[in-house]
């Protein structure tokens, strides 16, 4: 498979804070910086097909290398650039206003370069991008394009949508991180989404590092509404697993692992029950499922986008089997759950620790089924990110480890509502202690 070389990427992949350093210093020719990562995505895009919609005049006219740039999601309306949605058949939306993300960041001083690509209506099963870090990788979806124009060094961070783990699985696939904001329904104005109530916005950079450096650097808390976080000596984390759920020996090893290095660091890690939680994953997925029906069903018949996919038409059908009572009921569950445990976060634990998934990442080579479950699942095929969407938390995605086969695999940090703050903090501690993953990628 064709990959970005390792020398042209590390050139647009420095960290924030350095090359911030250098160009201060003069050490970087600013001019000639913003023409040649111009040069770079002309010709490693069309390779890796990160972006929906690029415009080279964004990034001659950006304030790089000093500041920062952002894509979007193309669910997510950016005025300027059209809504495609991933539809393949031409739809197109031209919104005469940003969402209200965009917007939040775009004041802050965050300059936009481009709409990434997404699989169809976020939901389809056909990946349009490639993964520039792991070549033999999926980079799975559906904020597929948002992980790679941040891995490939095409732009600084990218803002996706999470229901289920979109934006978590493209990011730690690709090698990078993604932080999943507290679930607040001003955050889905302008946002295209295929579950409100489980939906996200959220913020997918190279590294933890990064991403607090952007988060303090344009006061991204306070703009988000986020709370300060208290610094806290030793955290209580409390590591699950769905009980009586196998994982791959290799997640199970590294969950072991980071656990154990906490541990050795004065924190307190604990093992909760929380199987009445993990029981409620079928639900979830119901859920999601009514909620993207009721969001796309009308597409299904608009002459704009016909014909959909075979595969998305199949799982925005799939809702339409689940009732209003039914809806009303799941509802209901679904805000008993996420009272659990929020409270649970905030009484007893600062922190819950859960693998990315239970298995190693998907291969570049495969075909694989929508997010959205066209049948009954049962527990070995529900995923483990569905957890904090369900529960409406924040949450944090990063690789820790490389498998023997050279895959990332990914640590979930759960917290209350609000505490992204706390969530970063304890991303750049995690990072640190499983250095040097950062520097180490697949031949």
């Amino acid at each position: 498979m064709m990959s970005i070389p390792a020398a042209e990427r590390e050139r647009f992949t420095l960290p924030l804070a350095r090359r911030r350093l250098l160009a201060e210093r003069g050490a970087i020719d600013a001019d000639r910086y913003r023409r040649e990562l111009v040069d770079y995505v002309r010709r490693f895009d069309p390779q890796v097909r990160a972006f929906a919609d690029w415009r080279p005049a964004d990034l001659e006219g950006s304030p790089l290398p000093y500041g920062c740039t952002v894509s979007y999601k193309d669910t997510i309306d950016v005025a300027g650039f059209p809504t495609r949605l991933g539809i393949r058949s031409g739809y197109r939306s031209y919104p005469s206003r940003s969402a209200a993300i965009a917007s939040q960041l775009s004041a802050r001083g965050l300059l936009c370069v481009g709409k990434a690509a997404v699989t169809e209506c976020a939901l389809g099963t056909e990946r349009p991008s490639l993964n520039p870090t792991y070549p033999d990788l999926s980079a799975s979806g559906s904020s597929t394009g948002s992980a790679v124009s941040v891995a490939a060094g095409f732009c600084d961070v990218s803002v996706g949508t999470d229901s289920g783990g979109s934006i978590r699985w493209p990011a730690v696939y690709c090698g990078a991180t993604a932080l999943r904001l507290t679930p607040r329904s001003d955050r889905l104005t302008g946002v295209h989404a295929v579950s409100p109530s489980l939906e996200s916005v959220g913020l997918i950079a190279r590294t933890p590092a990064d991403l607090d450096w952007l988060w303090r650097t344009y006061g991204l808390g306070a703009a988000l509404g986020a709370e300060p976080s208290l610094q806290r000596h030793r955290l209580r984390i409390g590591v699950t697993v769905p009980p009586g759920e196998r994982l791959h020996s290799e997640v199970a090893d590294a969950l072991a692992a980071v656990a154990d290095r906490l541990a050795d660091r004065g924190h307190v890690l604990s093992h909760p029950d929380l199987g009445w939680a993990w029981r409620q994953r079928a639900d979830a997925w119901e859920l999601l499922s009514r909620e993207a029906y009721d969001g796309f069903g009308a597409l299904l018949d608009d002459t704009r986008c016909t014909p959909l996919a075979a595969d998305t038409r199949l799982a925005v059908e799939t809702g339409a089997r689940t009732s209003d009572a039914r809806y009303a009921e799941l509802r209901r569950r679904q805000q008993q759950v996420s009272s659990r445990l929020a409270r649970l976060l905030t009484d007893e634990f600062d922190l819950l620790a859960v693998p990315l998934e239970k298995g190693l990442p998907d291969r570049a080579d495969r075909q694989y089924a929508s997010v959205v479950p066209t049948e009954q699942p049962d527990a070995v095929d529900l995923s483990l990110t569905i957890l904090a969407s369900h529960a409406r938390l924040p949450v944090l995605a990063l690789p820790v480890v490389l498998s023997t086969d050279g895959a990332p695999i990914g640590l979930q940090l759960l917290a209350r509502p609000g505490a992204e703050d706390l969530l970063i903090s304890a991303a750049k501690l995690v990072s640190a202690l499983c250095q040097p993953y950062h520097l180490q990628e697949a031949s």
